[in-house]
């Protein structure tokens, strides 16, 4: 990334914006300012000129970024010139090419308001660096107290110095671009890890469901009806069919890069969504003796969602409304249209939750994420997965909640 400045173009007479590449500036190593200096310490004594330098750009100001140890040197290592005066060496910036001003006080264009001419610095030979993907970084400059006309094998080695440094430049660019890399790389390998963790989360809760169903009818079988096996068997299958569906999208999200969590959003019909749900949480809801309230605005409403997102955020919310509700509960999940599109419910009698666990809610710490009213375990996996997937839409939760009152979770979906 990089930063602008606006340069004066003196021979010109016209300012001109050029880019920075003001984040990488401050990566050059010591090993390569070392050998900057060598060279510039060089080329001044080859010259024979008091002052050599290599000028840095930044947004308001040109600076020495490194100066000759030559006698009579007036400039200082860090010294600062506003970019006001189109110097000699934003003229180079400017025009991307060598300056050569043999004698300043005999030009028209130079002599006035010159501080390099206050200092005595009449004659001046300078080539621009840049950044290899064509950032400005500065200059590189000889100065003179005398009239000089600069031969060619001066004019070659200053150009010499040029292509060393925009090589070396070239390095630092190519490494901060692989440290930057790597960060991503990271936090890509991070993001994987964690998603993997809570699609596992899930699949677990499910599959775990249906085991836990089809014990009750192996123990039970003798004292069940046929009708009642059969819509145990019934809710075991959707259970199953829901965990397969769950785990062939994850294999689709794995084909297609699915770490970057991109939602591919489509038409959805919400209470269809809702119906889903509560149709696979039946027996959940039956053991408990929970009752569920619809209150749906339309059956035919429709917004733009990515559906998978959407099931695992709703399938989220309503787990742990069921979850944390004790026996005879009652939940309600509904919508209604709202400003900014859909305002989404899930509100539950259950247990509540004090101020300190709503405000850690999505962080991924399951101290935070008490045990549900029958002993079911949370580490909050889910509920982190919530938030990332709500971000992605662009969409806003709000959750409220007191100890022993219940919870009310509202997301308000963009239209």
């Amino acid at each position: 990334m990089g930063e602008y400045s606006t340069i004066g173009i003196r021979e010109r007479k016209e300012s001109k914006t050029v880019k920075i590449g003001a984040s990488l500036n401050s990566e050059i190593i010591e090993e390569l300012v070392n050998k900057w200096q060598s060279l510039i310490d060089t080329a001044a004594q080859i010259a024979n000129v008091p002052s050599g330098l290599i000028m840095r750009l930044n947004t308001n100001t040109i600076e020495v970024f490194l100066k000759s140890n030559t006698e009579g040197n007036p400039y200082e290592i860090g010294e600062e010139a506003e970019l006001i005066h189109g110097l000699y060496c934003e003229t180079v910036i400017g025009k991307q090419e060598k300056l050569l001003v043999p004698d300043a006080k005999k030009s028209d264009v130079w002599r006035e308001n010159n501080p390099d001419v206050d200092i005595n610095m009449i004659s001046y030979l300078g080539h621009p660096i840049n950044w290899p993907n064509g950032d400005v970084f500065g200059t590189v400059c000889i100065l003179d107290n005398k009239e000089n006309f600069y031969n060619e094998l001066i004019n070659s080695f200053i150009f010499q110095i040029k292509q060393h440094i925009e090589t070396d430049l070239e390095l630092v660019y190519v490494n901060e671009v692989l440290k930057e890399k790597n960060k991503e790389l990271e936090l890509l390998n991070t993001t994987k890890t964690r998603f993997l963790s809570l699609i596992s989360h899930d699949l677990r809760g499910k599959i775990g469901a249906s085991d836990q169903l089809l014990k009750f009818a192996s123990k039970r079988f003798i004292d069940l009806d046929r009708s009642k096996v059969k819509d145990i068997i019934n809710t075991a299958s959707k259970s199953i069919d829901s965990s397969f569906n769950l785990l062939e999208n994850l294999l689709i999200w794995a084909k297609s890069d699915f770490v970057q969590l991109e939602p591919d959003k489509k038409e959805i019909n919400i209470s269809s969504c809702f119906d889903i749900l509560i149709q696979e949480f039946s027996l959940e809801l039956e053991q408990k003796k929970i009752e569920i309230i619809k209150n749906y605005y339309s059956d035919d409403a429709i917004m733009m969602a990515d559906e998978n997102m959407l099931i695992i955020i709703l399938r989220n919310l309503l787990s742990n409304a069921i979850k944390y509700s004790s026996e005879y509960g009652i939940i309600s999940v509904g919508f209604e249209p709202c400003i900014e599109g859909f305002l989404l419910k899930i509100e539950d009698s259950g247990i509540g939750m004090s101020k300190a666990t709503v405000q850690h809610l999505f962080n991924y710490n399951s101290k935070h994420h008490p045990k549900g009213t029958k002993g079911e375990s949370s580490a909050g996996i889910g509920l982190m997965l919530i938030k990332e997937f709500i971000d992605q839409h662009g969409a806003k939760i709000n959750v409220d909640s007191e100890i022993g009152l219940g919870t009310k979770v509202q997301i308000t979906w963009p239209g």
